[in-house]
């Protein structure tokens, strides 16, 4: 007796079926090991307000812990910032006026420009600062800032640095500091440039940052609710996935346009001065592991963007994917000159590499003119 096939209908009901299986099986997976909301919705850089969300969800997560974001770093102009009661530089000196006869260097940058996991006397500005006190009557201001974006680089730099009229600017800037710039949120609440139309200028918003009490209550009320895991977490991943098809959602266009806006800004406004711009491109340790990770750390997106804003722009860059490996073996760097953290991930500068940094910059400044009197 021949076997009658299934009907359409049936057909239908075992797929829904399956695909209710799938997504419960799904959801009941990502319950039990993304552990917190947040994990959802982790690295998606190339979407922002996927991206803005994460931060967002781990700014929740932390704010009862001992990891808990620092309120004393709050900043209504900046989102965040050091120093904040003293001179919002590195150490325990005052900025001032500049006295005459002194060569006045401002280093803008994030983490690696502060000097995480380095002691006070071991970040690289104060290394540059001893090498050119060999030369001349010199100070180096260290005005890093951990997490921040190039945005807020240039918005410290126009509030706290043009007053004290440097001669150079060192501006050190980390691959992810060119996702950061896209972001309303990153370490806390923060400014952000919005363009007006797909060729209009920029708009600040988000100034004044609203004060932490106010942004939790905020935050906790938004993104504190339930929902289904699995649908988050699929809808996220879509999206990701478009971003990174041709035409995608034109990240890396829109983001190239605004830090090009930036640093142009940047520039306009030391060439008014007379002061002079060197970026330092800063990799991540892990790019000198091997050959072939070095390779992959020179034509990774936000480098290889960045790579390319720098020289359409005719900006003096010393890039240490490359300055680095001309001087020292590629094992050495990854392991004298970067922090192997106990969890086996790599951080920033140990005192060697901030030291070799220095000497690299200063011969830098040396060589492209930038120090006066031919210093």
């Amino acid at each position: 007796m021949t076997r009658r096939p299934p009907s359409i209908i049936t057909e239908f009901i075992v797929m829904i079926i399956a695909v209710v299986l799938v997504a419960a099986g799904l959801e009941a997976y990502l319950r039990v090991t993304a552990g917190q909301k947040s994990k959802l919705y982790e690295g998606i850089e190339t979407v922002p307000d996927i991206a803005d969300t994460y931060f967002k969800l781990v700014f929740l997560e932390k704010h009862a812990t001992k990891d808990a974001w620092n309120n004393a770093n709050y900043d209504p102009q900046l989102g965040w910032d050091y120093q904040i009661a003293a001179s919002r530089i590195r150490g325990p000196r005052k900025t001032g006026p500049k006295p005459a006869g002194m060569f006045r260097v401002i280093t803008l940058g994030d983490s690696f420009t502060w000097g995480i996991e380095a002691g006070e006397d071991e970040h690289f500005p104060h290394y540059l600062e001893k090498i050119l006190q060999g030369r001349r009557t010199a100070e180096v201001f260290n005005m890093g800032v951990g997490s921040y974006g190039i945005d807020q680089m240039l918005l410290k730099y126009e509030r706290h640095g043009r007053p004290l009229r440097p001669d150079v600017v060192v501006l050190g800037i980390f691959p992810h500091d060119y996702d950061r710039t896209r972001l309303s949120f990153y370490s806390y609440s923060k400014p952000i440039f919005r363009p007006g139309g797909k060729d209009g200028p920029y708009t600040l918003e988000n100034v004044p940052v609203p004060p932490p009490k106010e942004v939790y209550a905020s935050l906790k009320n938004s993104l504190d609710g339930t929902g289904s895991h699995a649908w988050v977490f699929v809808k996220n991943r879509v999206r990701k996935l478009l971003s990174t098809l041709p035409g995608g959602n034109g990240y890396y266009a829109e983001t190239d346009r605004l830090v090009e806006y930036l640093i142009t800004r940047l520039k306009s406004d030391l060439d008014r001065t007379g002061t002079k711009l060197l970026v330092v491109h800063i990799p991540r340790g892990n790019a000198f592991e091997n050959g072939d990770s070095l390779l992959r750390a020179r034509s990774e997106p936000q480098t290889a963007h960045l790579r390319a804003l720098y020289e359409k722009l005719k900006i003096p860059c010393v890039d240490l994917l490359d300055a680095l490996p001309a001087k020292h073996k590629s094992a050495v760097i990854y392991k004298e000159f970067y922090t192997h953290r106990p969890d086996g991930s790599i951080g920033h500068f140990t005192p060697r590499g901030n030291a070799e940094v220095a000497k690299i910059i200063a011969e830098a400044l040396k060589e492209k003119g930038m120090l006066k009197n031919g210093g």
